[in-house]
C-alpha cells in the first residue's frame, strides 16, 4: 500500500493526504471519497499488526502447560517473524526509527502486548527461570524494541535473525540458537539456565 510505504519512509506526521494521493496517482479529492483522512488511513495500515498481536496474546494466554520462559520465547519468536514478514507496517506501528503510530487502538494494543510479556517475565522470575534483578515491564519494552527493531530491518520472509523456518513458521529441527534465544540468554537467564529445545 502506498500509505504504508510513505508512513515508513517519512513518518506519519510528515506524510500528507496529498503525498498519499500523489503516490497512488489519484487526486486528493478522489482519495477523500474513500477515506476521511490520514488517521483512517493509518488505522487501516496498522490493522493487520493489531490483529496479529491480538492473536499472539490470546494464544499465549491459553495456558497450555509450557513454562513461562518458553512461552515468552515463543511469543517473541512469533513477533519477530511477523515483523520480518511485514516490516514496514510493524515499523509504523511500533515506531522503529521514529514515533509509534498515534492511533489510540494501536497504543492500547502495544501496551497490551507489553503487559502480556511483563506478566510472562514475572511468572518466569517467580518460578526461578529468569533473573529477578530486572523490572519485568522495562525488560518487556527492551525485548520488544530489540526483536521488532531487528526484524523490521530484516530480510523479508526469512527469519530476521538468519535462521530458516519451516513454511508453517516452526523452527527447523537442529537449528542454531536464534537471536531471541541469545537475547534471552543475555538478559534473563542465568549462565547455567536452560535453553529451550
Amino acid at each position: 500500500m502506498a500509505a504504508t510505504a510513505l508512513f515508513h519512509e517519512r513518518g506519519h506526521d510528515a506524510t500528507s493526504m496529498s503525498d498519499i494521493a500523489d503516490r497512488l496517482g489519484v487526486t486528493k479529492a478522489a482519495l477523500y471519497r474513500h477515506v476521511r483522512g490520514r488517521a483512517e488511513v493509518l488505522r487501516e495500515v496498522t490493522r493487520p499488526v493489531r490483529a496479529r498481536l491480538r492473536s499472539l496474546s490470546s494464544v499465549s494466554a491459553s495456558g497450555d502447560g509450557r513454562s513461562p520462559a518458553a512461552e515468552l520465547a515463543d511469543v517473541l519468536d512469533a513477533l519477530a517473524l511477523a515483523a520480518a514478514a511485514d516490516p514496514a507496517r510493524h515499523a509504523v506501528f511500533w515506531g522503529v526509527g521514529g514515533t509509534p503510530s498515534p492511533d489510540a487502538e494501536d497504543a492500547v494494543c502495544r501496551e497490551s502486548m507489553i503487559a502480556r510479556l511483563a506478566q510472562l517475565l514475572a511468572r518466569a522470575v517467580h518460578r526461578g527461570e529468569t533473573r529477578c534483578d530486572l523490572d519485568p515491564s522495562v525488560t518487556a519494552r527492551l525485548l520488544v524494541g530489540a526483536v521488532v527493531g531487528t526484524a523490521a530491518g530484516g530480510r523479508g520472509t526469512e527469519d530476521p535473525f538468519g535462521t530458516r523456518r519451516d513454511p508453517d513458521g516452526e523452527s527447523a529441527a537442529g537449528r542454531s540458537p536464534s537471536a531471541v534465544d541469545l537475547l534471552l540468554d543475555a538478559l534473563l537467564r542465568s549462565p547455567a539456565g536452560p535453553r529451550r529445545t
